[in-house]
């Protein structure tokens, strides 16, 4: 009898404990004709962002690429139209939009932007930008976006 209710007590405790973050990922690309296809640069960032959150141990998903013309103007949340509502009632705890900055549809980024949102708070809780380096090797560029992403996941768990 006592050897079920600990087992009980243990499997409930389990249950709490086993819960994940829920966290979606938003790439917004600036700068690149709406024509063009999909780019290689904005997926492996996509990619990255998403093995190592899950990684981490939280629940992943994420919104379709938008591509805009331009860096808006406006907030990153306005321009890119998402509804931190919708996301709240979808059951999203986090959100981080990624915005990679192109400045041809030949080269790389040149630069990177990321934002993260909380769906109880209305605003940025981190913002950080970066400038692209055209001159480097792929493995040097992986390696770089395994330190930005690594930053990412330990703001975003100290939470």
């Amino acid at each position: 009898m006592l050897k079920g209710f600990l087992g009980l007590i243990f499997g409930f405790l389990l249950i709490f404990q086993a819960e994940a973050s829920v966290i979606s990922f938003y790439i917004v690309e600036t700068g690149l004709p709406e024509s063009m296809g999909r780019n290689r640069h904005s997926m492996q960032w996509e990619d990255a962002l998403m093995d190592a959150f899950f990684d981490a141990g939280y629940i992943v998903s994420n919104y379709p690429m938008l591509r805009l013309s331009s860096k808006p103007s406006e907030g990153i949340l306005e321009a890119s139209g998402f509804n931190i509502f919708e996301a709240r009632d979808a059951g999203i705890d986090y959100m981080l939009i990624a915005q990679i900055d192109y400045t041809s549809a030949l080269l790389p980024p040149g630069g990177f932007s990321f934002y993260v949102f909380t769906t109880n708070l209305h605003e940025v809780i981190y913002e950080k930008h970066f400038t692209g380096k055209s001159s480097r090797s792929e493995r040097e560029t992986s390696e770089d976006m395994k330190v930005i992403i690594r930053d990412l996941v330990i703001f975003i768990t100290k939470l």
